[in-house]
């Protein structure tokens, strides 16, 4: 998974994702992530209480996200109600609305977030060697990091990329695979961003969640975050916030689907769900025999020694 030497790496892919991407600091970002944005979020004055969802894209973010903000509201409901959760986490590395078009005169989201009483839940998506200071050693804030089995989280990708606008809409899968593997899609390497965070994983400020560990135990991942929280709730409350934050719910919910917002509404005539399957093994309908094999050398080499394993099926 190297690039060539010399060269840009927006250069070497392929030409149209230049359309909607920059190059930062090594790596492609998506212009809704301006420079002046990731530069802001890189200096972001964190305050001790603050929460961080932290993820590689298409790993359980917008999942946690809404479980988060129920364990924050004690369960209660109508505190999600009328507004979408988008809106209620700021991504602090992007614009306002998201959206590549005006990305240059935007309004910042981590203008929002300054703006926002402690305590303070908000997302990011910055390669680690991006993030601020104070997250990297621990000084202020926590962290919640979910990770998900890269071969699902790839196809993942891939389909996300065809919905909306801010993504390059790649050729094809086989595309696609060839630029995951040269480090060429946009936020960087999986491999970078997962083992750095799997090596905080005693840290106290960081709680690091598997995506496939929350699809069989859901009940569980909400404890696990309510008690990372210091939030003591009732096995009721809990069921309650186990029950909202099902995949169906989720997708049931216009609060919680992102579908409606205007970001993802970049071709009605070939439009496609953000919250497509959620499920553990999808992967298997687009490998191929000999991309499955290269993937798990890469895999096998990068994860060596780490102790950090996935599911890759469904039991």
């Amino acid at each position: 998974m190297e690039t060539g030497k010399g060269a840009s790496l927006l250069s070497q892919a392929p030409a149209y994702v230049a359309e909607c991407s920059h190059e930062y600091d090594g790596f492609i970002m998506p212009k809704m992530m301006p420079a002046r944005c990731i530069e802001s979020a890189k200096n972001f004055k964190v305050r001790d209480d603050d929460l961080f969802l932290t993820t590689y894209p298409k790993s359980g973010t917008t999942w946690v996200q809404q479980i988060v903000l129920l364990v924050h509201h004690d369960g209660d409901k109508s505190k999600l109600e009328g507004k979408h959760i988008f809106s209620m986490v700021p991504f602090i590395e992007a614009v306002v609305g998201m959206s590549k078009d005006n990305a240059d005169t935007a309004r910042m989201q981590s203008e929002v977030a300054e703006e926002k009483p402690s305590p303070r839940i908000l997302k990011t998506q910055l390669p680690p060697r991006l993030l601020p200071a104070s997250i990297h050693d621990g000084s202020k804030g926590k962290v919640i990091y979910i990770a998900r089995n890269p071969k699902d989280m790839m196809v993942s990708y891939f389909h996300f990329c065809k919905i909306t606008a801010n993504l390059p809409t790649y050729d094809s899968w086989d595309v696609f695979f060839e630029e995951f593997m040269a480090d060429r899609v946009p936020r960087g390497s999986w491999f970078d961003s997962v083992l750095y965070w799997w090596k905080r994983k005693d840290d106290p400020a960081v709680l690091f969640l598997k995506f496939e560990d929350m699809k069989k135990n859901l009940k569980g991942a909400v404890k696990q975050i309510s008690e990372f929280m210091c939030k003591s709730l009732s096995d009721e409350t809990i069921e309650s916030i186990v029950e909202s934050s099902t995949f169906d719910a989720m997708k049931k919910n216009r609060n919680s689907n992102p579908d409606s917002l205007p970001q993802l509404q970049a071709d009605a005539s070939k439009k496609k769900t953000f919250l497509r399957k959620g499920v553990v093994g999808d992967w298997m309908n687009f490998f191929s025999d000999e991309q499955n094999e290269r993937f798990d050398a890469v895999y096998k080499e990068k994860m060596a020694g780490s102790g950090l394993d996935f599911v890759f099926q469904q039991d």
